[in-house]
């Protein structure tokens, strides 16, 4: 570890799922500002065709590429893992298991379907993609693997059952996977986002002074988070100053878990 405080990732290979917009496009953003270059995977709907099209004219091909995939298809995020070496001319040394299915309602009317795909997208979407990737990871003997949590692991939602259910799994995960993979030079953390503001939040309306007010009753700190905050303390992780930090859980809530 240099003790480089700018958190550098020049001539890193990151890959983040489900990163067409939000806390995803945040992480892409600032790790290609980072010096990283950075593949994307979404799942061909128009609209990601459509937001897919924007990030690489603001990122430019050199650096950014996208493919699709299912996040939860074990054949098509290994094709994903290979396309982005391929594109590259170099091994994934960072992945991100960042695409998420959620939905809310009483947990006795979830329905079946509804919670399967829940635990397809959010717990074996981490497990597909660290497979994949981990192989060359263990090859070149360093790779980092960063899963996303939820604040509401920690103290849950009534209206989200399956939803925490999978990001508390997450956490489990992330231990696991780093006391597995240690000796082989891989570093795998979990970030915990608190309350983010993102596009999905605006889309579903709601006022905003209102959330915010609520948010500074249980919150330590008196501000909205944003997603960049979360794409930082992705950075550092992903960057060499982290390389002694393993098997963690960051959280990132404004305090909000610890009150």
């Amino acid at each position: 570890m240099d003790g480089d405080a700018s958190f550098s990732l020049e001539g890193r290979v990151a890959l983040v799922t489900g990163a067409t917009r939000g806390i995803g496009a945040a992480i892409a953003r600032r790790f290609i500002s980072s010096g990283a270059r950075v593949a994307v995977t979404h799942r061909g709907t128009a609209r990601n065709v459509r937001l897919i099209a924007a990030l690489t004219e603001e990122f430019g091909e050199d650096h950014f590429t996208a493919v699709v995939a299912d996040a939860a298809d074990s054949e098509q995020t290994a094709a994903a893992v290979g396309a982005v070496e391929s594109t590259f001319e170099a091994g994934v040394d960072v992945v991100i298991p960042n695409a998420v299915h959620s939905a809310k309602r009483p947990w006795d009317e979830i329905p079946i379907e509804e919670w399967d795909e829940t635990m397809a997208v959010n717990l074996r979407g981490a497990f597909v993609l660290a497979l994949h990737a981990v192989e060359g990871m263990r090859h070149r003997g360093y790779g980092k693997v960063i899963t996303i949590g939820s604040v509401m692991s920690h103290i849950g939602d009534p209206r989200a059952l399956h939803y925490v259910t999978t990001k508390g799994g997450l956490i489990a995960f992330t231990k696991s996977l780093a006391r597995s993979e240690g000796a082989n030079g891989i570093r795998v953390n979990c970030v915990v986002p608190g309350a983010i503001r993102t596009e999905h939040e605006v889309e579903q309306g709601g006022d905003p002074a209102e959330t915010l007010k609520w948010l500074q009753s249980v919150q330590s700190l008196q501000y909205r988070g944003m997603a960049d905050d979360i794409a930082t303390a992705c950075q550092f992780l992903a960057s060499s100053a982290s390389d002694f930090i393993t098997g963690q859980v960051i959280t990132v809530d404004g305090g909000w878990s610890d009150y």
